[in-house]
């Protein structure tokens, strides 16, 4: 896609730039994955209309808070790691990238073994009500996001200690980025739906 921006004054040609289709393609990711993520929310929130103020089960209730706070706090932390290492890399300082990408990666593979430990220790399962259910597809959905998004940051990782980024070849990280922002909005979504509300 070529966008007319301002004419050349030395030869009065058209200067054209080309769209990122890099962030474009990102940028599309998320809002399918976005629709998606609204439809299951729907069915939930389906589900609890029709339960009559059944919702959730008095039996079913998760039984603590406290993973689930502080896998929030890990997420919070790896996006904010994230965010450091790609402004970092937006002014040109390639170590605070692979820095930031690195202590992200990790803190999303904690994220996954964290909610790996609450999926055992929740005291329902998925197939035994609508509720559970939801409950588990919701969750499990969202530890995908977190796995192709941790899967991303490693491709990042990798193509970072190869220094093949810079301050303009840097479309990969900032996908990445808004990727990573993406599964961390939707979590705080998932959290509060499944925990607070």
């Amino acid at each position: 896609m070529n966008v007319r921006l301002r004419t050349s004054s030395r030869e009065g040609m058209p200067f054209r730039a080309r769209a990122n289709t890099g962030l474009l393609g990102a940028a599309a990711l998320i809002v399918a994955e976005s629709m998606f993520f609204l439809g299951v929310l729907s069915a939930w929130y389906y589900l609890q209309v029709i339960s009559l103020g059944n919702w959730p089960p008095a039996a079913l209730r998760p039984r603590t808070f406290t993973l689930p706070l502080i896998n929030t706090a890990i997420i919070l932390v790896s996006t904010l790691a994230l965010f450091w290492g790609e402004r970092g890399i937006a002014a040109g300082n390639k170590r605070r990238l692979t820095i930031g990408v690195a202590v992200a990666a990790a803190t999303g593979l904690l994220f996954m073994a964290m909610q790996t430990v609450e999926f055992s220790g929740l005291g329902f399962r998925a197939t035994g009500s609508a509720y559970g259910s939801m409950f588990f597809a919701l969750l499990v959905f969202h530890l995908l996001r977190v796995f192709v998004g941790v899967a991303w940051m490693a491709v990042v990782l990798i193509r970072s200690l190869m220094g093949q980024f810079d301050q303009k070849r840097r479309t990969v990280v900032q996908a990445c980025a808004m990727y990573w922002y993406f599964i961390t909005v939707i979590w705080l979504i998932v959290f509060a739906v499944l925990y607070l509300l």
